[in-house]
């Protein structure tokens, strides 16, 4: 993305009682969230570690004041072996380990060492304390980790969902090439290139928000049954005997769906082109996720179908129409122009009962790790959500974290949630005014004499009972 992109500022609205689901502003609450794998919460500095060290662990070890997911998935340094081998005129060892963008090593890489794969743009994760996040996968190989809404949620009438992630803490591989003739180090080359990526999932499995896929390739959902995803792709996985490939060589969105079997990332799944955008940059990026239970004619200029799709783009009842289904990335969402949509039919694609799926994201690590962080999540039901009125303090394009300074006292997502007392963000499942009908019956003015009784008062006065 050019350096010369000016900055944005996508705000999240203060939606009417209809219109919004649910929304975490942040994650310094997490009611309603299933979290598999390693899939934790963190506050950045503040990990398990430091919390065992500050004396907030039980009998078992665990950060109970924190929750028992807390800081699990903090780690700051990882390193193995990845591969030696020989030729007849070089001896190679790979190294894989964590990064250090603030070393003198890594910031030589680009001029001196810098191999194929190597990003310019990138960065650690925050050094000092955050406000709440999800953490989907740590900085360590070979992780997965996956979280979604506890209820089901209905989809397929349209919804419209929007969040906020970030990618930190590439893997740095070094190769240094041994003459065995002299036993002399010949030269290193290094690249810092993190993986694998992260998704946002619909589904209908069995396990319901338990439902986690496999490790590296499968970016957390492959494996999970009777579900779309929606792949934020990081890393370029190439064809192999067993399974075919259409990734692209940068990072990459694309669309997958088996139907009601079994999902796969693999080139076989895909359901439309894949399209390029930077997003492991270190930097906030925002997506969106938007079903229409129609075909939407502005979006025709970006719309991708290919074979596999073929069979979902029909009607199935006159309720259950052909739809659109478009992804925004970063400025495409305040210019309303997704950078990919396909024309799909939900009801023919997944057997959902009631048109209900469970909803969140994925992510994993492969022989190349990043974190995964979550900052933030919205949820509406039944098409777009309400953007007219927007807050400053939710939505800080291409910042570190748009929720770093905001209030986070004010979340209350889906059924039975109690919330708190703030009256600027309500929801659907927001508690109705028990307040009794009637004139306010305070009889004091400022002054504090006395203005008039009540006009009904005479009723409220209490019956003779004499003895």
């Amino acid at each position: 993305m050019p350096s010369s992109l000016p900055l944005l500022l996508l705000l999240l609205p203060f939606l009417p009682p209809t219109l919004s689901d649910f929304v975490f502003p942040g994650f310094n609450k997490t009611t309603g969230l299933q979290f598999n794998g390693l899939a934790s919460t963190t506050s950045c500095a503040l990990g398990l570690d430091l919390l065992k060290q500050a004396g907030f662990t039980d009998a078992q070890n665990s950060a109970e004041p924190y929750g028992d997911v807390h800081g699990r998935s903090d780690n700051f340094s990882d390193s193995h072996f990845s591969q030696i081998g020989e030729k007849s005129t070089m001896q190679n060892t790979r190294t894989v380990s964590a990064n250090e963008p603030n070393g003198t090593f890594t910031s030589s890489i680009a001029s001196t060492m810098a191999s194929f794969g190597h990003r310019d743009g990138f960065t650690t994760a925050k050094g000092e304390r955050c406000e709440g996040r999800v953490r989907l996968t740590p900085s360590t190989a070979s992780t997965v980790g996956s979280v979604f809404y506890e209820k089901r949620l209905p989809v397929q009438q349209g919804f419209d969902t929007m969040f906020e992630f970030q990618i930190s803490d590439h893997s740095r591989t070094c190769t240094s090439h041994m003459d065995p003739s002299f036993g002399l180090n010949h030269h290193t080359s290094c690249s810092v290139h993190g993986g694998d990526g992260l998704a946002f999932v619909i589904h209908g499995d069995p396990l319901g928000a338990s439902a986690i896929g496999g490790k590296g390739v499968d970016l957390g959902y492959g494996g999970i049954e009777n579900g779309l995803a929606v792949e934020f792709d990081m890393w370029t996985n190439v064809a192999s005997v067993t399974a075919s490939n259409d990734d692209i060589f940068f990072d990459h969105i694309s669309v997958h769906s088996n139907g009601e079997g079994v999902m796969t990332s693999d080139g076989g799944s895909s359901l439309g082109a894949s399209r390029a955008h930077d997003m492991a940059d270190g930097r906030a990026h925002i997506g969106r996720v938007l079903y229409l239970p129609y075909i939407e004619p502005a979006y025709f200029p970006v719309m991708s179908a290919n074979s596999h799709l073929k069979k979902y783009i029909k009607d199935n009842g006159e309720t259950k129409r052909v739809g659109t289904l478009a992804i925004f990335i970063d400025e495409g969402i305040e210019n309303d122009k997704p950078i990919l949509a396909l024309p799909i039919n939900l009801s023919l694609l997944l057997n959902l009962n009631q048109g209900l799926a469970y909803a969140g994201f994925t992510a994993s690590t492969g022989e190349k790790w990043e974190k995964h962080d979550l900052l933030s999540w919205q949820w509406c039901d039944f098409g777009r959500c309400d953007r007219t009125t927007r807050d400053s303090n939710l939505f800080d394009y291409h910042q570190q974290s748009q929720f770093y300074s905001a209030r986070h006292d004010f979340n209350r997502p889906g059924p039975g949630y109690g919330g708190s007392e703030e009256e600027e963000l309500p929801t659907k499942q927001s508690s109705p005014d028990t307040e009794p009908w009637g004139r306010n019956s305070n009889s004091r003015r400022a002054g504090g004499y006395v203005d008039e009784l009540y006009e009904k008062s005479s009723s409220q006065v209490l019956p003779n009972t004499p003895n």
